[in-house]
């Protein structure tokens, strides 16, 4: 069975979206680690950039989800793209004027991106026709 073209635009779409945003939320968060070291004269307090990165996460995640039950998945994923992008301007800026209070701050925001990317996976698998959507045990479903 032949999937539709705004089906097949969607999933591309998303697929991109993954790849992209999994690539540099893997970098950004490692560049975080690397800055508030830097920042703080020491590597003591580093990992601190994942702790906030983790709980702009975690609350974005409800308030994504609140936004795309209520307005639909696409007002969701652009709203905590949007967000996650702006977090990475507040991160460069931060590194740029050496304020660590921004950086943190900028962090959570940036946590968006994460939860983003994670409900984009559930998008994806919902699109997928049921004959390629995954199954467990590897036999038909």
């Amino acid at each position: 069975m032949e999937d539709a073209p705004e089906q097949r635009r969607t999933l591309t779409v998303l697929l991109l979206a993954q790849i992209l945003s999994g690539a540099g939320l893997a970098a950004g968060i490692t560049v975080g680690a690397l800055l508030a070291e830097q920042m703080l004269g020491s590597s003591r307090l580093s990992g601190l950039p994942t702790v906030f990165f983790t709980i702009g996460s975690a609350a974005a995640a409800v308030g994504l989800g609140r936004v795309s039950q209520r307005f639909g998945r696409r007002a969701g994923l652009s709203i905590g793209y949007l967000t996650g992008a702006v977090g990475s301007i507040g991160v460069v800026l931060a590194a740029s004027i050496g304020n660590i209070v921004l950086l943190f701050a900028s962090l959570l925001v940036y946590g968006a991106g994460a939860a983003t990317n994670l409900q984009a996976r559930y998008a994806g698998a919902d699109l997928a026709a049921p004959s390629r959507r995954g199954r467990c045990g590897g036999g038909p479903a």
